[in-house]
């Protein structure tokens, strides 16, 4: 019997759409081929480092953790999506990356490296045509571009596509017209910078789609109009081009296929056959190029009216699936739905008569209709486009036909089907919608459950969820532990610990559940034929379970692409649930401790010290417990040779304000800038207050320099305060930085002297433009 293949399929995050439809084509061919397919959604490495402040964003870096998955030896080929999760590598370092998984066969989307097989995107044919278009069709001169990251190499293939297109087509090749973005849609700025710079920009081409969100944003915001201020076009057709207004014209490449044939070629890569691919590219024409989706019919309409036969039925067969349907990549799939089309319009022009009258045989119509119009629900092709191509049939016959009376009639027919079909999506819509809420009142219960059966069994509360999981339609599931909350905080690659504890597995019905004393395993058995399905191929989601810093173990589930998008929710109920579990468990052994236990003067002694390095009316660390602590910190080993700051601020006219408007908002103010310093920084980093108004921080880094971001940081904190605060005054700091190596000839003082020098500086500058009072409107 052919041994099943296990595959690993390291994506992005699952809130990317093109890493969710690479998912959704590998899933499918994985059921085709009889593999078993493990998603890593192992996100960007090293994407904490990426200038973002947003505090959903600060974690993302927790899943980077399940790469260590890849080197446990337990699959039998490794998909990468390369080109995003190494896309802020260097690339030494991406090549160290790529070895973890040792002699498994790889094969890369998105990224080529030497030595490997890939699988890319065909990044200029697309490109091409979205300026060739803009130039021929709209008299574009001046295009401008908005590219992704430098060190991404798709990015940099649509770039030189780009400059090779404006060039061939003689338009402006200004290095004005292009700027660059980072993929997403969150900074409309790139692009209302990239049109102040460039007066009579004409169109821009965006890299992809998610940036030319970001577009649409910034011409609302500059009061312009995508598609006829300032023509527009994306790259990926992703879903929500045809919910944007106007609808995005896109370069279409189905990621979906591109999983698909990774997984399809995983076999022949173990076999030493394969041969690298690459997956097409073409332009979709929507509205916000400055086109209208009607002339496009039209335009077809026009170009087919000469033509009759099988020459007809063959030509616009051709224009409809490149125009409009999404790719096929499978060859029986395209022969299916090619003669489910060929079908229908043979069908439809046979109707037309040779003395132009129009014959209508209602059922055989509704017939042909159905097996039509179920293209969309099988997914090859969006509603709106369906409806529009029977607007080109209906342009071609309603010139054939005589009597108009009876497209008319034919119209009404097509318009009743239209209606029923319509009303049966939206009742599963509905449907949907229904179950959607169900499943989002079984997540909530997650948390609450697994809190109630805190006080009992460990395996009580897995088997809460296992029983969540099993109601949401989850296959199989199981529920792996560490001993203990590990604290990852980014600054090392991860290592997956050598033991683990599973605490629940179930398969359909069959569930077993393990207690604390039972369960554990070698991490080299996570994946092993004693947990996973035994009777059937399957397709599991490998999730880590963490909150903050910490991270508590793994989450693997049997799921359907329908359900992926719960997968991550059920991760975080459970990482909440552990975290609220271990913090009521501690304070509970805290409480036995302190109520067994002889030597309480020992433990109160502790706490009054603890206490004793707090200033009271700001609540960060005294002058004494800032210094004590920072000495801990330089003194340990582990922190030998990382780079620091130390920071020094002090309050500008704090005699002023006490003078003028008491000493109760003097100390209003500095509570303030505590407040401020203490959220400017991490929960590891150290904030102290030195005495009066003078205040101190430390932080171990790991970028570079950071002086202006730390300044910029806390400037902007206290800019939005006073632009808050009622108060009559402003709340200012004068800030001083200082970066250094820790090791042992380091004197905090003298560190602290020299970022006090920089503030000297920065106040006797501030002297010369500083406003105390607020004016009084």
């Amino acid at each position: 019997m052919k041994k099943r293949l296990n595959i690993a399929l390291c994506v992005g995050m699952l809130d990317a759409e093109i890493s969710v439809a690479i998912c959704e084509g590998a899933l499918n061919a994985a059921a085709k081929t009889d593999a078993n397919l493990f998603i890593l959604p192992g996100g960007i490495i090293n994407e904490r480092l990426r200038a973002n402040d947003e505090a959903w964003f600060r974690y993302n870096y927790q899943y980077n953790a399940l790469y260590s998955c890849l080197k446990l030896e337990s699959f039998d080929a490794v998909i990468m999506e390369y080109g995003v999760i190494t896309s802020l590598l260097e690339p030494e370092k991406k090549r160290t990356f790529l070895k973890e998984p040792g002699d498994v066969p790889i094969i890369l989307l998105a990224g080529t490296e030497e030595g490997y097989h890939s699988i890319t995107i065909d990044n200029k044919t697309g490109i091409r045509q979205a300026v060739q278009h803009l130039a021929l069709i709209h008299g574009c001169k001046k295009v401008g571009f908005v590219n992704g990251p430098k060190t991404n190499q798709d990015a940099n293939e649509r770039l030189e596509a780009y400059r090779e297109a404006v060039k061939e087509y003689g338009l402006d090749d200004s290095e004005e017209l292009i700027t660059y973005g980072d993929f997403t849609e969150f900074y409309p700025e790139i692009t209302e910078a990239l049109i102040k710079a460039n007066p009579g920009i004409e169109a821009i081409v965006y890299a992809n789609d998610q940036m030319a969100a970001s577009g649409y944003t910034a011409l609302k915001n500059m009061n312009l109009i995508p598609g006829k201020d300032i023509l527009i076009t994306g790259f990926d057709d992703s879903r929500f081009c045809i919910m944007m207004d106007p609808h995005l014209t896109s370069v279409k490449v189905d990621s979906r296929e591109t999983g698909y044939r990774a997984v399809l070629a995983c076999e022949e890569l173990i076999a030493g056959r394969y041969l690298d691919e690459q997956i097409a590219s073409r332009l979709v024409v929507r509205e916000s190029c400055g086109c209208d989706s009607s002339n496009i019919a039209m335009r077809i309409t026009d170009s087919i009216e000469q033509r009759s036969g099988e020459e007809l039925i063959g030509f616009l067969m051709q224009k409809v699936i490149e125009e409009y349907f999404n790719y096929f990549y499978d060859p029986s799939e395209k022969d299916s739905v090619t003669g489910i089309i060929k079908g229908y319009f043979e069908y439809y022009f046979n109707m037309v008569q040779p003395d132009g009258t129009l014959r209508i045989d209602e059922d055989s119509l509704e017939e042909e209709y159905r097996k039509y119009i179920r293209l969309n629900e099988m997914g090859y092709i969006n509603l709106e486009t369906l409806f529009l191509i029977d607007q080109i049939l209906y342009r071609y016959i309603s010139k054939k036909v005589r009597d108009i009376t009876q497209c008319i009639r034919l119209t009404e027919i097509i318009t009743i089907l239209r209606e029923r079909y319509t009303s049966s999506v939206r009742a599963k819509n509905l449907l949907k919608i229904e179950q959607n809420k169900t499943n989002e009142t079984i997540l909530g219960n997650i948390t609450r459950d697994m809190l109630l059966r805190q006080f009992q069994d460990e395996s009580k509360r897995y088997e809460t969820v296992i029983d969540k999981l099993q109601l949401m339609g989850y296959a199989s599931a199981c529920i792996y532990m560490y001993e203990n909350g590990i604290v990852n905080d980014g600054g090392s690659r991860w290592s997956m610990p050598r033991k683990l504890y599973i605490r629940g597995h179930y398969d359909k019905d069959e569930v077993k559940m393990y207690s604390e004393s039972e369960g554990a395993i070698g991490c080299e058995d996570i994946f092993s034929d004693k947990y996973m399905p035994k009777d059937r191929r399957f397709d599991m989601l490998v999730l880590p379970l963490f909150t903050g810093e910490v991270q508590y173990g793994l989450l693997l589930i049997e799921t359907e692409f329908e359900l992926f998008k719960y997968a991550q929710q059920v991760a975080c109920q459970i990482s909440i649930s552990m975290e609220a579990i271990n913090i009521i468990k501690e304070q509970r052994e805290i409480k036995k401790q302190l109520e067994v236990n002889l030597a309480k003067s020992v433990a109160a002694n502790k706490m009054l010290d603890e206490m004793s390095r707090i200033d009271p009316m700001t609540g960060v660390t005294n002058r004494r417990g800032f210094f004590t602590t920072i000495r801990e910190i330089i003194k340990d080993p582990q922190n030998r040779g990382k780079k620091a700051v130390a920071i020094y601020a002090d309050m500008d006219n704090l005699k002023i304000v006490n003078d003028e408007f008491g000493h109760d908002e003097g100390d209003f103010s500095i509570k303030t800038i505590a407040k401020i310093l203490s959220e400017s920084f991490r929960s590891s980093d150290v904030v102290g207050r030195m005495g009066g108004d003078e205040f101190a921080a430390f932080a171990i880094i790991t970028q570079e320099s950071c002086t202006d971001k730390i300044k910029d940081r806390i400037q902007k904190s206290m800019k939005e305060f006073n632009d808050q605060c009622d108060k009559p005054y402003y709340v200012n700091i004068s800030i001083g930085v200082h970066e250094f190596i820790i090791d042992d000839s380091v004197e905090i003082e003298q560190v602290l002297t020299k970022a006090d020098a920089d503030l000297y500086v920065e106040k006797k500058e501030k002297k010369k433009r500083i406003c105390i009072y607020k004016s009084v409107s």
